[in-house]
């Protein structure tokens, strides 16, 4: 048996098609096929899911995988290829465009299956599902409404209406006792059309009426219509059936045709008890009442149930009818009603992962409902919650989509100041970052706090947020300082406002920590992550996110203070990162300072422990992303202290080419690349090329963090190296001294990197008592058999490498 997912239950009734499902699979061989209604139905009712669903069983022991797409909305599919992404044991990316990409990539290169189906149910917009669709052996079939497929895309096939044997076969397998001259009379009058048959045969079975009565009824409705079809004619008396066998019933459905074509659970439903008239309220306030309604919607023809009858998906057509006969008053008071239903599901708390499942429920009718022009603040907020759960997922387009139609609605409809207006800018702005969107974003982000300072004032929760993200956007623009005096004026409100163990608090503390890392101020980020980390240990569980994210940061403050084996020991004893996933963020981070820590300590596994990170973090973010070019830097690192020159050079020519792409060429990562670029060039002999790169970094670093940053000192130290070996050892020997003071004051005397200067300077002036004295503390530090030691003893001048910090 295939593995299968999504796929819906068989129907049992499935009747004829044969020559149409034998023309689908030959087809299916030579690419995907899209199953379209037939030009004399083009509005639907002639079955194509319904085929689709038969292919998928008659033909599944034919594959390896058979996969089922909802794809009427983006989101939904989005999702749906993510549960395949899971079952085909791909990583997921942060950024769900990555896992897309790569399920139709295995896919396509038939990796772990060779022979595959998946069906993209309702794709109505080619545009949306072409970036999705794989190639390879395996099969593609697509159920839409819209006949503007080309054939460079997928193959129609036009589904018709039954012919007459399978219709009297249809409607004698719903109800054996039909007769064959009566379902010949039932399939004549509804034109053979297996939506219409379908609701005929339910409401026969349901009412009990005689195929007269039911032909006298269709006469006299079609009489009454200015365009009677067979299938408005047959929803019709269904409607009339239910609506007087059970008007609570007949109300609950009126509610779906402001809803999508996706499930709507009796979990939904439920929360709309206290929004309804009294009627129906009785019904949906009781669970035993609200699935019996359900049920009897099912059973009259005018929704599909899922096995267990919890849920119920109405066709497209019938909630096109169901709309078309309200009259505008009890349109506005039915979409009223939907509106807050929807929000009283809100789960709340869109970050937790535990709500997630009920969020992807509510989205796909966020659009149906018109909920962006809902009139009540819990309704918008629903919004600004779905918006924050696509962007936690990963599903940053979608996020971003949902983000700006709100943005541009509200700020006609509410103004530009007005609260939620502002939120959901500050939401768009997150979602822009993540899809690529930085200038984009900052601009965004700079004009947001602006008006919810002046509307809202500076100690307003959601302004503090916002700055909160401004801060983000200076350190990518690497301003570290002005980051740093912004998060700390957040962080002063924060604790006066909430205290300083609120969580909130402690993500703006942590943030300052951040700020104060990338200024090369280890010792003041030490101390706050150390005080964070306290507060997060009293109030969150072992291996929560956040408390891993403190020890994580901590042990790059220990890393930066020189003190590796700290920083090793802390990674080690906090042991919880591997619950979290070998490709969640925390544990991505843990794994690279695990390998500089092991680098530095001149341990032999530090290279196998970076390659395997930064794959992790190419699969999970891609080439272009900030923390993968860390951890590039990191690996590079590695495979120079290895003596793999060529590999350490193609690796950092990569990253400072990645780093001027993303972060620009003044950025302080992208001169501190070069600066380490310039190193690999130094160790292979060639000083003058290795001069004109590191003076050029020097220089941008001096004036972008200033002469006493850390990565400005390691620059200048390497540097210093060059100008002596190409001639210019009066301006080496003044930078050499100069770093030397500089990196005591900062760094202080015993840090291994201001060791290493000492050495430098006393190889440099051959005061070899000097040189000596600094070799003993550089034992201390690292221990005996050091590769750094040996290289000391070796009389080679010692490298102080930069390795970047999370941004």
């Amino acid at each position: 048996m295939p593995i299968r997912g999504g796929l819906p239950p068989r129907n049992p009734r499935f009747v004829g098609r044969e020559t149409l499902l034998a023309d689908t699979r030959g087809l299916l061989g030579n690419g995907p096929v899209v199953l379209l209604p037939s030009a004399d139905h083009q509005l639907g009712g002639t079955g194509r899911t319904q085929l689709a669903v038969e292919y998928a069983y008659r033909y599944a022991d034919t594959y390896d995988l058979v996969w089922w797409i909802p794809a009427e909305q983006t989101a939904g599919m989005r999702a749906a290829l993510v549960g395949l992404a899971h079952e085909l044991k791909l990583p997921e990316a942060r950024d769900i465009n990555r896992t897309l990409g790569a399920v139709r990539d295995a896919l396509s290169r038939g990796e772990p299956y060779r022979n595959w189906l998946v069906v993209f149910e309702n794709a109505n917009r080619p545009e949306d599902i072409k970036p999705y669709l794989p190639s390879g052996a395996g099969h593609v079939l697509v159920t839409s409404r819209n006949p503007r497929w080309t054939t460079e895309v997928a193959q129609a096939v036009p589904v018709p209406v039954f012919d007459r044997t399978d219709s009297v076969d249809f409607l004698r397998r719903r109800n054996p006792e039909l007769s064959v001259v009566d379902a010949h009379r039932l399939a004549d009058r509804l034109g053979d059309v297996p939506m219409a048959l379908d609701q005929a045969a339910a409401v026969h079975i349901a009412t009990g009426w005689t195929v007269d009565d039911y032909l006298r009824r269709y006469d006299a409705r079609a009489a009454e219509l200015a365009f009677p079809t067979p299938i408005r004619v047959a929803w019709g008396l269904a409607a009339d059936g239910l609506a007087a066998a059970a008007p609570a019933a007949y109300e609950l459905l009126e509610l779906s045709a402001f809803l999508a074509t996706a499930p709507v659970s009796w979990e939904l439903l439920w929360a709309a008890r206290g929004l309804v008239t009294p009627e129906l309220a009785r019904t949906v306030r009781i669970e035993r009442r609200l699935k019996a309604a359900i049920r009897l919607i099912g059973r009259y023809g005018l929704a599909d149930l899922d096995p267990p009858g919890a849920s119920l998906i109405v066709h497209p057509m019938i909630r096109g009818m169901l709309g078309q006969q309200l009259s505008s008053e009890r349109h506005a008071a039915l979409l009223r009603t939907t509106r807050a239903m929807l929000a009283a599901a809100d789960p709340g708390d869109p970050d937790n992962p535990a709500h997630w499942p009920r969020y992807a429920a509510l989205v796909p009718h966020l659009v149906h409902s018109d909920v962006l022009g809902g009139e009540s603040e819990e309704i918008r907020q629903l919004v600004v919650n779905c918006v924050r759960f696509l962007y936690a997922r990963g599903d940053y387009d979608s996020s971003r989509d949902l983000a700006h139609q709100a943005v541009t609605r509200w700020r006609d409809s509410l103004g530009e100041t007005d609260e939620q207006t502002l939120l959901a800018c500050f939401h768009l702005a997150n979602a822009l970052r993540a899809v690529g969107r930085t200038a984009d974003a900052r601009t965004l982000n700079a004009q947001t706090l602006r008006q919810q300072r002046d509307a809202l004032g500076e100690d307003d929760e959601s302004t503090l947020a916002t700055a909160n993200s401004v801060g983000a956007d200076l350190r990518m623009q690497g301003h570290f300082g002005q980051a740093r005096q912004l998060d700390a004026d957040n962080l002063v409100r924060y604790r006066r406002l909430f205290g300083e163990s609120f969580p909130t608090a402690l993500r703006c503390a942590n943030n300052l920590a951040v700020d104060l890392r990338l200024l090369g101020d280890f010792r003041g980020a030490r101390a706050l992550d150390e005080q964070v980390l306290r507060h997060r240990q009293l109030i969150f569980v072992d291996g929560h996110p956040e408390t891993l994210s403190s020890r994580a940061g901590l042990s790059f403050d220990l890393f930066g203070l020189g003190d590796y084996a700290g920083a090793a020991e802390l990674l080690a004893a906090a042991g919880h990162f591997d619950t979290l996933g070998p490709d969640h963020p925390m544990a991505l981070w843990a794994g690279r300072f695990a390998a500089m820590a092991a680098r530095r300590s001149g341990r032999t596994e530090a290279s196998a422990l970076a390659a395997a990170n930064v794959e992790r973090y190419r699969q999970k973010f891609g080439d272009l992303n900030v923390e993968t070019l860390g951890a590039m830097v990191s690996l590079a690192n590695c495979a120079r202290d290895a003596g793999d020159l060529d590999e350490a050079h193609r690796l950092l020519e990569r990253v400072v080419i990645r780093y001027h792409a993303v972060l620009g060429d003044e950025h302080p990562f992208t001169l501190a690349a070069g600066a380490d670029l310039a190193g690999v060039v130094r160790a292979d002999g060639r000083h003058a090329d290795a001069r004109t790169i590191g003076e050029e970094a020097l220089a941008g670093l001096r004036r972008s963090v200033g002469a006493d940053h850390p990565f400005t000192l390691s620059c200048a130290n390497g540097l210093a190296a060059d100008l002596f070996a190409t001639g210019a050892a009066q301006r080496g020997r003044e930078i050499a001294l100069d770093t030397l003071t500089r990196s005591r004051a900062v760094r202080g005397a015993d840090h291994p990197d201001t060791l290493a200067c000492a050495f430098n300077v006393a190889l440099d002036g051959r005061d070899d008592e000097s040189a000596h004295a600094a070799v003993e503390e550089l034992q201390k530090v690292y221990g005996e058999g050091h590769p750094l030691l040996s290289r000391a003893l070796a009389g080679a001048r010692l490298e102080t490498e930069i390795e970047p910090p999370p941004l």
